[in-house]
């Protein structure tokens, strides 16, 4: 018996049978696949939601001014140092003070130095001595006078020839005199004596040609009239940080206040990311906790940094995150501070998702992945 020939099977009948046998199976294989690629990274695995801060700094003014000009376009990248604003001071109270010290440095001109006045008081000792010494003399002469009439009326007297009275008012003025000299006598001892001792400051011939105290007030006074006109000066605010400058406040002519704020510089980037939990906690945040963050650009990146601060209490959530449910008059979280890397680039203000894990391990801040370089997960 022959063996009969095999029968030739179409290829449309071997692919309908392919595609009834093992097609579903690989497209709920692939399903599957995609929908835990999906869930690991499109979907929002996140915790909560956190939003981008950087450093932002309000440019005011120090005094009462007039804006003269701005130097700077709205929306303009500046550094650090960079000038933004001249005003004028306005200030009544700078001319006040530079008045003042107008008026007192005429005053310390105007008037004697110490050494010069220590000139005039030792001069003034002197002759108030010299007066003294002249006096003495003639307290000496009228001693001698009152201690001849002394010895004239003595013998006198004891023979009855001269009154008792005229006797007794010789022998007074005698001992008046007598004490007066030496008073005198100690007065005169004892300015000499000062008198040596002052010499060093008060001698016009050994005194300098300057007094240094009165040098030294005057250039003080001289420095506070530089300081209080300098206030008078145009004044010209710089930018204290590195970033971009929004829409002025006031515009070229307008009178400001002190601490009025004149316009708001911004940093470029965000060095952390700020998130909030809401009750119930998913997890019990800890500084030194894993924090996966994921932007939302157009082309995702993903990396892994740490908790660096928790907040001390539940705060009101103000920004674009902020969601108030129909039974709640406010959202309110506890605020997460997380790590933002230096080589990651995240916006101020940008919303980003963030995955806290148990681990209190710290992962590293260096390792980014773009969502075009992620493989999906292998079943």
């Amino acid at each position: 018996m022959t063996p009969l020939e095999p029968v030739q099977i179409p290829a449309s009948l071997r692919w309908r049978e392919f595609r009834i046998r093992f097609v579903p199976i690989v497209v709920c294989i692939a399903i599957g696949a995609a929908t835990v690629w999906l869930w690991r990274n499109q979907m929002s695995l996140a915790t909560t939601q956190g939003v981008g801060e950087g450093v932002r700094s309000f440019v005011a003014a120090p005094q009462p001014a007039q804006i003269q000009k701005w130097l700077v376009e709205p929306y303009a990248i500046v550094t650090a140092g960079t000038p933004l604003v001249v005003i004028n001071p306005v200030d009544a109270r700078v001319d006040f003070d530079l008045l003042r010290s107008l008026f007192e440095m005429a005053r310390v001109q105007s008037q004697p130095s110490l050494a010069e006045g220590n000139a005039m008081n030792f001069e003034r000792i002197r002759v108030e001595l010299l007066k003294t010494k002249t006096e003495l003399a003639i307290a000496r002469v009228k001693l001698e006078q009152a201690e001849r009439d002394v010895s004239r009326n003595e013998p006198l007297h004891r023979e009855k020839l001269v009154s008792a009275d005229i006797y007794e008012l010789s022998t007074n003025t005698r001992d008046a005199l007598k004490a007066e000299v030496e008073e005198k006598a100690k007065a005169v001892a004892q300015i000499e004596r000062r008198l040596e001792q002052l010499r060093s400051i008060g001698e016009p011939d050994m005194l300098g040609l300057a007094d240094p105290v009165a040098a030294k007030w005057l250039t003080e006074l001289k420095e506070a009239q530089t300081d209080a006109a300098k206030h008078l000066e145009p004044l010209t605010i710089v930018a204290p940080i590195s970033g971009m400058v929004d829409v002025p406040r006031r515009q070229t002519g307008d009178f400001v206040l002190p601490g009025e704020p004149l316009l708001t510089v911004s940093a470029l980037r965000s060095d952390r990311v700020v998130a909030y939990l809401r009750q119930p906690y998913r997890v019990d945040p800890k500084v030194g906790m894993t924090a996966r963050v994921t932007t939302r650009t157009h082309k995702r990146e993903v990396f892994s940094s740490h908790i660096i601060q928790v907040g001390a209490q539940m705060e009101v959530l103000t920004n674009a995150i902020a969601i108030v449910r129909p039974d709640s008059l406010v959202d309110a979280g506890l605020p997460v501070i997380v790590h933002v890397p230096d080589d990651i680039h995240i916006r101020p203000g940008e919303i980003v998702d963030v995955l806290l894990t148990e681990s209190a391990e710290t992962m590293p801040a260096t390792s980014v992945q773009s969502e075009s370089s992620r493989r999906p997960p292998s079943l």
